[in-house]
């Protein structure tokens, strides 16, 4: 099985950390976000919106991150990520969805790519705005987690895994010394939000997830 992704994508990373926690082999296929590679006509034919991650399975091919985990979750149903009852699985889809349709595409337009491609300069105000409503959303999901590990069942679920990849970027770039100046208010995430840091550890000790951890992000902390 192949895994076409770019280092450091967030949603390319939900699949990765399903693939850990059922102990699922896969071999990853590396491309630039660039025009070149992710506009391709050969990846065009695999990936018709030209975005990773993709799946590939035996000839089977299925584009976006949430539908190839939905897929590996049928096929190894071992310590299924998508709940033990018909309610866990409708509260699963339901906080998958609503993070996906209202939240993580704001945190990556407004706030992640801008600081990504060097333009925080020109993007002062799309930034601060887009921190404000991100600390709003934490606030929710930080609540969510007054009483429990997870954000559903007793365990990591899909939930779980579609968040924690966007936060953590969300909360690696907003820090960045290029945008320290912005006051942005995520250096004081484990003090801010006390659950939604103990849940951060969680996701990390889980096994496998070391390997998942994106190269790139692993070459610049260590100042390659």
């Amino acid at each position: 099985m192949k895994i076409y992704l770019f280092s450091g994508s967030g949603f390319a990373w939900r699949v990765l950390l399903a693939c850990a926690i059922k102990g699922i082999e896969y071999e990853q296929v590396f491309l630039q976000p660039t025009q070149t590679d992710l506009k391709s006509d050969d990846f065009l034919t695999l990936s018709p919106r030209g975005k990773v991650p993709l799946l590939e399975d035996d000839g089977f091919v299925l584009p976006e991150s949430m539908a190839a985990i939905a897929y590996l979750d049928r096929k190894h149903p071992e310590q299924t990520l998508f709940g033990a009852t018909p309610e866990e699985t409708g509260k699963i889809w339901h906080c998958v969805l609503d993070f996906d349709l209202y939240v993580s595409e704001h945190w990556v337009n407004n706030i992640i790519a801008p600081i990504v491609t060097g333009q925080a300069e020109q993007a002062q105000a799309t930034i601060q705005q887009g921190a404000k409503d991100a600390h709003r959303e934490l606030a929710k999901l930080e609540k969510n987690l007054s009483d429990r590990d997870w954000f559903v069942g007793s365990g990591v679920s899909a939930a779980d895994i579609a968040i924690y990849p966007l936060l953590e970027a969300l909360v690696r770039f907003a820090t960045k010394p290029a945008v320290s100046h912005l006051d942005l208010g995520f250096d004081r995430f484990d003090t801010d939000y006390p659950q939604l840091n103990n849940w951060r550890k969680r996701i990390q000790e889980l096994p496998g997830y070391n390997k998942t951890y994106p190269d790139y992000w692993r070459e610049t902390d260590a100042g390659g």
